[in-house]
């Protein structure tokens, strides 16, 4: 009551020493924004959750200040201070020397449209802003700090403590049989997972990292998308294996039929970082973090003061559930290999196609770089058949292809080998792995005409810096020393001419159906 009665004085423009275009106050569960138009003030509620302790002044200032030293690293545009609120309840002053009542955080506002759960429902996120925010998470936690413990039994019960925490603030308000379901399969995936989540912990892949990572905590600002509002309450809930924290931003836009967004995302991350090995967890972190705003709903809706309010929550709580069930109920994947000359369409089709299958993609241009030590788009200046495009390593490339979708599959992902497969030893393999783990598979065989895949070459190194190094002397290789699909495998086959019109839904159709055939 004592914070609502200063809540409602700063309501008044008076109050501050700068311009006021207007005061809007939105509140959440664990703070209220006070918005003036240029600036914003985040206050923070008295209040103690168990996993959160602002009860005191002196906590409310000590998260103060570690809200803005840790935002400061993600979004230091957005975070100008820490802003003492002295004089009185009815009379604050902001600033000044007196004995500080109250803190809060300054920062400069942004039209609130702008925010990527608002962007969303009003159709203007893409793809390619899920592109630059993948490459813009991945810098970040390939530059945060590497977490340590003194044990394996300390790190593996950083994960499982918050993981299991969530069930029982739900148990009044869904259905107890489903809440169960899931209870049982996360208990089951934390054991058998447990020596993944130590290994991941030894190679460096606990960070310091966001913690709070979904559409809301994400805004367009002119300088790109940026994230704000990390967690700073607790360092158990944003000291997380990496996957844990892009796994929240994919949970959020699948819980709100964007699969095809999250995908896209999903896929310009692990592009970037190479974390393919350690998608056997990813499963584990998005359950947890749909039943992370289950709980949240959960304890909301137990605050409510009317019954139209409660029962959107109690919706909401079934809503997170239901798409952590959906999760436990994933189909058996599928395999599905691209096949095709340089600039035959292979990466242009795949891009498509992983959005909506979905599907995780494997591509041999990026591996063969990452396994020579160089960038994405340096120039090996390899020639033809040498360098890093050596028979030799090329097989390199091919098994660590296989590795990784041995990884995926197992841990249910459907999966796109983006590669030629233009020699049938390759495509051999491809075979025998689908058969090891009962996937069905099928190839999809990009082509176009001559002059158009000269073409395209031509005018893919009139560019410059792009991810494959093919040019016409290599299509001229490809095509002298390719193994042609025989007359079983072309059975199993999608041919595509990628120089046509082509309905994506369609293919996916005809995807589906081959892949039926293949079961």
């Amino acid at each position: 009551m004592q914070q609502r009665e200063l809540l409602a004085a700063l309501c008044r423009p008076e109050v501050y020493a700068h311009a006021v275009a207007s005061i809007e106050v939105v509140e959440t569960h664990i703070s209220w924004v006070i918005l003036t138009g240029e600036y914003a003030y985040k206050i923070k509620k008295a209040v103690d959750l168990g996993f959160l302790d602002f009860s005191t002044l002196q906590q409310r200032l000590h998260y103060c200040e570690e809200e803005l030293r840790l935002n400061t690293r993600w979004a230091p545009e957005l975070y100008l201070g820490l802003q003492p609120i002295c004089g009185s309840r009815d009379r604050p002053l902001l600033g000044g020397d007196g004995e500080a009542i109250e803190y809060a955080v300054r920062m400069r506002q942004f039209p609130q449209e702008m925010q990527l759960d608002r962007q969303l429902d009003d159709g203007k996120l893409r793809e390619e802003d899920m592109l630059r925010l993948a490459e813009t998470i991945a810098a970040r936690h390939e530059q945060a700090r590497v977490i340590e413990y003194a044990n394996d039994s300390e790190s593996v019960g950083k994960v499982s403590a918050p993981i299991l925490e969530n069930f029982a603030p739900v148990e009044q308000a869904i259905d107890m049989e489903l809440l169960h379901r899931v209870h049982r399969w996360t208990a089951e995936r934390l054991v058998t997972l447990k020596p993944v989540l130590i290994q991941r912990r030894k190679d460096g892949f606990v960070r310091q990292c966001h913690g709070d990572l979904h559409l809301s905590n994400l805004v367009r600002l002119s300088s790109g998308i940026v994230a704000f509002d990390c967690v700073e309450f607790s360092a158990d809930l944003r000291n997380i294996d990496v996957l844990s924290d892009i796994a929240f931003l994919v949970m959020d836009l699948v819980s709100r039929a964007r699969q095809d967004l999250a995908y896209v995302f999903l896929n310009r991350y692990l592009e970037r970082t190479g974390d393919y090995a350690g998608m056997s967890v990813f499963g584990l972190y998005f359950v947890y973090h749909s039943m992370i705003r289950a709980k949240v709903a959960a304890i909301r809706s137990a605050e409510r003061d009317n019954e139209i309010d409660r029962d959107k929550d109690v919706e909401e709580v079934k809503h997170y559930l239901a798409v952590a069930v959906r999760w436990l109920m994933t189909a058996r994947p599928h395999l599905l290999a691209m096949h095709g000359y340089s600039a035959s369409g292979k990466t242009w089709l795949s891009s498509k196609l992983l959005a909506d299958l979905p599907a995780v993609r494997l591509r041999s241009d990026i591996e063969r770089k990452r396994l020579a030590g160089i960038g994405e788009t340096a120039d090996s200046r390899s020639l033809p058949g040498k360098g890093i495009y050596s028979k030799t390593s090329s097989d390199t490339v091919y098994g660590q292809l296989f590795d990784s979708a041995v990884v995926l599959l197992d841990a249910g992902f459907n999966v796109i080998l983006d590669a030629a497969f233009l020699q049938q030893a390759d495509r051999e393999r491809l075979y025998a792995l689908a058969d090891r783990h009962g996937a069905p598979y099928v190839i999809v065989a990009a082509s176009a005409g001559e002059d158009e895949l000269q073409q395209r070459l031509r005018r893919r190194s009139a560019r410059g810096a792009d991810v494959s190094e093919a040019d016409i002397a290599v299509l001229e290789y490809q095509q002298r020393t390719a193994d042609p699909l025989r007359e079983d495998e072309r059975r199993k086959a999608v041919f595509v001419r990628t120089d046509d019109d082509n309905d994506a839904d369609d293919l996916i159709k005809l995807i589906y159906r081959f892949w039926g055939s293949n079961s």
